[in-house]
C-alpha cells in the first residue's frame, strides 16, 4: 500500500464514498502551523492589508467582492485550501435523472478530507446556473470543522446557510440544485477562482471587501510584511488622531522621510 493510499484509508471513515478514490488527486495537503498566520486575522481590513502585500511582492491574487460575495457568517478568515472541481453535465434534467447522470456531489467528501481550520474552494465555474452549496452541507461542513466555503458558483438555502453561521462566499444565489446537473471530477487539485488558481495548501483570507489567494510558499513573507505595514499604518492612525493640526503632520511626516 502507498503512502497516499494509506493515507486515503485513514480518512475512508470521514467519506461517505460518493466519489470514487481515483477522483481524489491528494489526500495531502500542505498547511502552516496556526500560530503562523494566526496574527493575520488581528490585522484590521485584512484583505486590503493581504492585496496590499501581494503586490508588493508580486505574488497571489485578488477577487473583489462583487464577484464572490459573502453568503452567509460574519467577521475575517484565514486558512489552507481544500478544492472541489465539478464539470456540467449538460441535458435535460429529466433525462438525466432518468439515466443517473450527475449524481457525483464532491462536497460532503472534501469535508470529510479537511482538518478543522481548513476552506473548502468549490470550483463550479462551467455551472453559474445552479447551486452547489446549500443548508446540509453547510452543516457538514461546520460539523468538519471548515472555517469557511468559497465558491465559484452559487449557493442556496440562505436563510439555512444564516443559521448555521458558517462563512460562506459565493458568486450568488440560485435555488436549483447541482444533482442532475453537475458532476464531481476532482477533490484536491487545482481550481480556478474566476479566473485565478488555487492550489491544495494555498491560503486563503476573506472578509466583506472579498477574498485573496496566498501560494502556499509565500505565506510566511506574506504575514512578515503585512505584520510590519499594519504597525506602520497604526503609527499614522495615532498621529492622525493627535490632535496636531494638519500642517505639523505633514512637515513631521516629510522630516521623517529625509535622509539623514
Amino acid at each position: 500500500m502507498t503512502v497516499e493510499q494509506s493515507q486515503l484509508a485513514a480518512v475512508a471513515p470521514r467519506l461517505p464514498g460518493t466519489v470514487p478514490a481515483e477522483r481524489i488527486a491528494t489526500v495531502s495537503v500542505r498547511r502552516h502551523a496556526p500560530s503562523l498566520v494566526a496574527p493575520l486575522l488581528t490585522l484590521p481590513d485584512l484583505c486590503s492589508a493581504v492585496a496590499d502585500t501581494l503586490d508588493e511582492l508580486g505574488t497571489g491574487s485578488v477577487i473583489p467582492g462583487h464577484l464572490l460575495n459573502r453568503a452567509a457568517g460574519t467577521g475575517r478568515v484565514c486558512g489552507p485550501a481544500i478544492t472541489l472541481r465539478y464539470v456540467a453535465v449538460g441535458g435535460d434534467v429529466s433525462a438525466n435523472r432518468a439515466a443517473g447522470r450527475g449524481l457525483l456531489i464532491g462536497d460532503r467528501d472534501l469535508y470529510g478530507l479537511a482538518q478543522p481550520g481548513d476552506i473548502a474552494v468549490m470550483d463550479a465555474s462551467a455551472a453559474h446556473d445552479t447551486a452547489v452549496l446549500g443548508g446540509l452541507s453547510a452543516r457538514w461542513a461546520d460539523l468538519a470543522g471548515l472555517a469557511a466555503c468559497v465558491v465559484d458558483g452559487t449557493v442556496r438555502d440562505t436563510d439555512s446557510l444564516r443559521e448555521v453561521g458558517l462563512a460562506v462566499w459565493s458568486a450568488g444565489r440560485n435555488p436549483a440544485c447541482g444533482r442532475y446537473r453537475i458532476e464531481a471530477v476532482e477533490l484536491n487539485g487545482p481550481v480556478s477562482l474566476f479566473g485565478r488558481t488555487v492550489r491544495p495548501g494555498d491560503y486563503l483570507v476573506a472578509d466583506d471587501d472579498g477574498v485573496c489567494v496566498i501560494p502556499h510558499d509565500d505565506v510566511p513573507a506574506v504575514v512578515e510584511r503585512c505584520l510590519a505595514s499594519a504597525q506602520a499604518e497604526h503609527e499614522l492612525t495615532e498621529l492622525l488622531a493627535s490632535g496636531r493640526r494638519l500642517e505639523e503632520i505633514v512637515s513631521l511626516l516629510r522630516s521623517r522621510s529625509t535622509p539623514a
